[in-house]
């Protein structure tokens, strides 16, 4: 036996231990990525937005001088496999490009794949409102489009990983005129990881 032949046979276990890791390692990174960009991806959350105090106003609420506090209840649908835990925020009402309203949205943890109800309290300024020239008109039509936007910053977790991540909902609510005032509304949200 030469001394080639000798140490080419104890080579060749290592060369195949190091293919099968390869192979491996190869497959390991195929699966990830393509989970990473399926199962995995971020996606936006569901975000509904009950106006539960506006059965308690009339119409002649909106004309006074007057604050008017109203209930919300804003639900929020997380279908991530990661949480997001958020601080406190205010959302901005707006009719036109007037700020006629505020919401306080107290910091809390959405855990992954669930949903959450979070109560809080609008206060419309509706002086502010009645100050827009637009605003006698929607009324005298029988319906009023305001706009609620609030930007929530927070932390995103996915098995230990934690990334700062802020999440962007805008909402567009009608409250429409009867012998009570009820309201419509459709959301959409946009997750930015930062």
């Amino acid at each position: 036996m030469d001394f080639n032949s000798a140490y080419n046979s104890r080579r060749k276990p290592f060369l195949q231990c190091a293919i099968a890791t390869a192979t491996l390692v190869a497959i390991a990174i195929v699966v990830g990525v393509t989970l990473g960009f399926t199962v995995f991806r971020p996606r936006n959350p569901t975000v509904v937005l009950y106006p539960v105090g506006l059965s308690n106003l009339t119409m002649m609420d909106l004309t006074t001088q007057q604050n008017i506090t109203t209930k919300m209840i804003v639900g929020i649908s997380n279908e991530n496999y990661a949480g997001f835990k958020f601080g406190d925020s205010t959302g901005l009402v707006t009719f036109g490009d007037d700020v006629v309203g505020e919401a306080p949205i107290l910091g809390q943890e959405i855990h992954p794949r669930s949903s959450v109800n979070i109560t809080t309290w609008s206060v419309l300024m509706p002086a502010k409102m009645m100050s827009n020239p637009a605003a006698i008109m929607e009324i005298s039509s029988g319906k009023v489009e305001l706009k609620s936007t609030v930007k929530l910053h927070g932390k995103s977790s996915f098995l230990g990983v934690k990334v700062k991540t802020s999440a962007y909902t805008e909402c567009y609510l009608t409250i429409v005129f009867g012998e009570v005032l009820s309201g419509e509304s459709w959301c959409w949200s946009k997750l930015k990881i930062n």
